[in-house]
């Protein structure tokens, strides 16, 4: 009982400080994509080679290049050429920096995560959570990224859910154990039916009034569909490094890549999708 009732207050509370910094709008997104950007390369930085004084400087040059870049992302269109130029050379010399640095520590098994296809930072920081949230930050709906979050957590509800109750087919057994076929379905129907229920009575909150039911449903099955692959990717590299959670941030819950590594994918997807055919 007191391990649900800490998983359920975290819970919470997170959701309630990505409530209230995405609707008091521009500037406490942007501090929310920095957040996020800084904790999660510090996470994916720290399953690989581990914190230690030794290893900081990656964690400092690494954690500097992403959120740099969500800033450019954030900035450009209102920077001079001049400027935007500046930060872009100070961007690449931050990664020049952080391979040098790289090749200092070798010995701290740092090699798999800088020779790995899918696992180099700060490069696969940028692609992983930079490119991502810096979308979240100059998105044109600007409460798109909370309709995402809610769509998410009640995909998260109907797939746990049904799962546990009728789960029988794995979904990919090799990655993520747990995931059946049965619970994708269940939580596909119930975020179609939030997306539904959502555009009836709280298409204003999200400005997305003028938005048609068939782009509100599209966006809840591109959410539900990238969402459970972000889930997976995060958990393929989880096993990669051969740990249970990305962190341990938020009790019960592990970090903050096990709480945002759907909305990594569906994010950028959904918004794609709405920006294509609106």
């Amino acid at each position: 009982m007191h391990k649900f009732l800490v998983r359920a207050a975290s819970g919470i509370v997170y959701a309630a400080v990505i409530i209230l910094a995405i609707i008091f709008g521009e500037w406490t997104i942007y501090a929310l994509a920095l957040a996020f950007a800084a904790i999660g390369v510090c996470e994916l930085n720290n399953m690989s080679i581990g914190f230690s004084g030794k290893t900081l400087p990656i964690f400092i040059l690494s954690t500097l290049c992403v959120l740099l870049f969500v800033s450019i992302f954030k900035f450009t269109p209102v920077l001079s050429l001049t400027w935007r130029w500046c930060l872009i050379g100070i961007w690449i010399i931050l990664v020049c920096l952080y391979y040098l640095s790289c090749n200092k520590i070798r010995d701290v098994s740092l090699e798999e995560f800088t020779d790995g296809d899918y696992h180099k930072a700060p490069l696969f920081g940028v692609g992983y959570l930079g490119f991502p949230l810096a979308l979240m930050t100059v998105s044109p709906i600007e409460r798109l990224p909370l309709l995402i979050f809610v769509l998410l957590w009640i995909n998260d509800s109907g797939a746990y859910i049904v799962g546990s109750l009728t789960g029988r087919h794995k979904l990919c057994p090799s990655v993520s154990p747990n995931k059946t076929w049965e619970g994708f379905i269940g939580g596909c129907a119930l975020t179609l039916a939030g997306a539904f229920l959502l555009d009836r009575y709280c298409s204003g909150f999200f400005g997305m009034e003028n938005i048609p039911l068939w782009m509100w449903m599209s966006t809840g099955v591109f959410t539900c569909v990238f969402g459970t692959l972000g889930d997976l990717l995060e958990s393929k590299i989880k096993r990669f490094y051969g740990v249970k959670d990305s962190g341990h941030w938020i009790p019960g819950h592990g970090g903050i890549l096990d709480r945002i590594d759907s909305f990594l994918i569906a994010f950028p997807m959904a918004l794609f999708l709405l920006l294509l055919l609106n």
